[in-house]
């Protein structure tokens, strides 16, 4: 990220009303402006091994590479890097599932965001999404990686959100190959990115979480809101997520130095 941006960032998470522990992780690394989510499956505490261990793996790669990176980087470097990351942490969770019969078939979502100079390379795997408010618009940058069940109904929640059930038809750890989508745009001052596992968009609509972010003060405001809203339709299960915004920094040191 070049020196004209800065980041403010919030992290949420809430086991919910039914679930009795906490499959969901995220993590923020500051200096790599590098932001991470994952929801993690699999029996007992299988899923909560596989998001904790993904988001560890995978945030040990990025600053690795930012430490031993070379003086000029391109945004392809960092698309391929991150790819490469991904991967390696799908190989890692995948042994750890095979060499221990606890933890057999455990999988889960990974979302990341990172700012690089003035773009955001955006990757998934699964249904964690990643979303971008832009003017009052919210856009969903991320496609469910999720196979709809067949001959189910689908009824709709008090917010107006299909509960149909699915399938993930891609996870982290659950073969030995993933191929992560991955992408990049230029960003954009005000531009506020979510993060969110399906534990707040199945139950909170589009609309709904827009409305949000327009009327919210503050990040640590809307994303209250945000739980509490799935929580108040339903909260069947872990609840969480990350809201990144650009700030104008020249701006702001302009602010600074009339004031002063």
């Amino acid at each position: 990220m070049n020196s004209h941006f800065s980041i403010e960032s919030f992290g949420k998470t809430d086991v919910g009303l039914i679930r009795n522990n906490n499959e969901d992780v995220f993590r923020e690394l500051p200096k790599e402006k590098f932001f991470v989510l994952a929801d993690g499956m699999g029996g007992h505490n299988a899923g909560e091994v596989a998001a904790s261990r993904a988001v560890e793996y995978m945030c040990s790669g990025i600053q690795n590479f930012f430490l031993n990176k070379k003086d000029s980087l391109e945004l392809e470097d960092i698309e391929t890097q991150i790819e490469s990351v991904i991967e390696n942490t799908n190989l890692w969770v995948h042994h750890l599932g095979a060499s221990n019969p606890t933890l057999y078939g455990m999988g889960t979502t990974l979302c990341s965001i990172l700012f690089f100079k003035e773009f955001i390379i955006y990757s998934h795997v699964g249904d964690s999404r990643i979303y971008r408010f832009r003017k009052n618009s919210l856009s969903l940058l991320t496609n469910d990686h999720t196979v709809l069940a067949k001959n189910q109904a689908t009824p709709e929640n008090r917010n107006g959100v299909s509960l149909q059930r699915k399938v993930l038809a891609k996870a982290i750890g659950t073969s030995i190959f993933v191929s992560p989508e991955i992408k990049s745009e230029k960003v954009e001052v005000g531009d506020i990115y979510l993060l969110s596992s399906d534990g707040l968009h199945d139950l909170v609509s589009d609309t709904t979480i827009e409305s949000l972010l327009k009327n919210a003060e503050d990040l640590n405001q809307v994303a209250s809101h945000l739980i509490e809203t799935a929580k108040e339709s339903g909260g069947h299960d872990n609840i969480t997520l990350l809201l990144v915004k650009i700030h104008d920094l020249s701006g702001q040191q302009r602010n600074n130095q009339d004031s002063a």
